[in-house]
């Protein structure tokens, strides 16, 4: 295995996986109303998975690309945004042709092209793409702030005031993607880069247990849970509060130090490495099966049980994809080398 990965961040995205597939169906194919614990499983990963997500983003980010010189790794940076703006627009597409069951026609495509139409269920995608083309284009500013410890967290406060912005007033959709609209369902990126940044940070200090960050984690999810407690209900997620926002905060750290855990015993965990280094590929295969199966059987309904075996059978087929493709490319390079040698 290659020594300079850090193996923890794949787990770590592997977890967060699992989790976002058992999500969704559970939405598409269980009835909280009739399955109590449905809804309780959904909010948990609703909180901890799309923000999991984005500190992932800047984890990785800081490894891969922000120790080292922006002509080296644009190119690298761009086309993993540009590959999850197509998941996105494949994800989308799908959603209104299967379920809203729009014709295939440029109508239907073209708000979708433009950002006009935001899908259902594939919001998240375009929005891992639009903050990824975010950490680009701030790509020098950002190195040179993770270097700054005070400034760096002045910036992270800053941004969660952001929430406060006037949602009510962003009308244009594009717009609402970057800074929050009412609108649509969205997860904007400025509201959620301060995870971003975290990841950078954890990832450029080696971040591992910390009773400074354990303590402000629970503080962070402790704001939260004061706010349920007193308003009998979760905060607004479309567009977030600040205690949205903030809710995740001890979940993804715990989600973290497990991975920190499970990273050395992959004899056993290995297929979250598989989970984990493949999400894109994984998010958009599950959208479409459940996406189909919707279509096919809109009143298929399913316990928190069923579900969950349902989540496994999708992941261990897509899973089963990507070992065959990956055979496959290997059996093609093995016979050409062969033709090589023959020759």
């Amino acid at each position: 295995m290659n020594k300079e990965r850090d193996y923890s961040i794949d787990i770590f995205k592997g977890l967060l996986v699992i989790g976002m597939v058992y999500c969704h169906i559970l939405q598409f194919f269980s009835n909280p109303m009739v399955f109590t614990g449905a809804q309780r499983v959904i909010d948990v990963v609703n909180i901890v998975t799309f923000t999991g997500f984005v500190f992932s983003f800047g984890y990785v980010g800081q490894l891969a690309y922000y120790n080292r010189p922006f002509k080296a790794v644009y190119g690298r940076m761009l086309s993993t945004a540009l590959k999850t703006l197509i998941a996105f627009y494949i994800s989308g597409t799908y959603y209104r042709l299967f379920l809203d069951r729009k014709p295939l026609s440029w109508s239907t495509i073209k708000p979708i092209l433009i950002l006009q139409d935001i899908p259902g269920w594939s919001e998240f995608l375009i929005s891992f793409s639009l903050t990824m083309l975010v950490g680009l284009v701030l790509f020098k500013p950002l190195t040179w702030l993770v270097e700054r410890k005070f400034k760096f967290w002045v910036v992270v406060v800053l941004l969660l005031v952001t929430t406060y912005l006037p949602y009510d007033k962003v009308t244009m959709n594009q717009l609402g993607l970057l800074i929050g609209t009412r609108k649509f369902a969205s997860f904007p990126v400025v509201q959620y880069f301060p995870y971003y940044l975290i990841g950078m940070y954890a990832a450029r200090y080696k971040l591992g247990w910390n009773w400074k960050f354990f303590i402000g984690s629970v503080v962070s999810s402790g704001l939260f849970i004061t706010y349920v407690i007193a308003k009998h209900g979760l905060p607004e997620r479309f567009p977030p509060s600040i205690f949205w926002i903030l809710s995740s905060a001890f979940l993804i750290y715990v989600y973290f130090l497990v991975a920190k855990m499970l990273v050395n015993r992959l004899r056993y965990t290995g297929f979250l490495l598989v989970l984990g280094q493949n999400v894109l590929l994984y998010l958009l295969l599950s959208n479409m099966m459940i996406f189909t199966l919707k279509h096919n059987q809109g009143q298929l309904l399913l316990s928190t049980m069923e579900c969950l075996w349902f989540d496994v059978g999708i992941l261990l087929l897509i899973s089963f994809f990507i070992r065959i493709t990956i055979s496959t490319k290997l059996g093609a390079m093995v016979a050409l080398k062969s033709e090589g040698v023959n020759h």
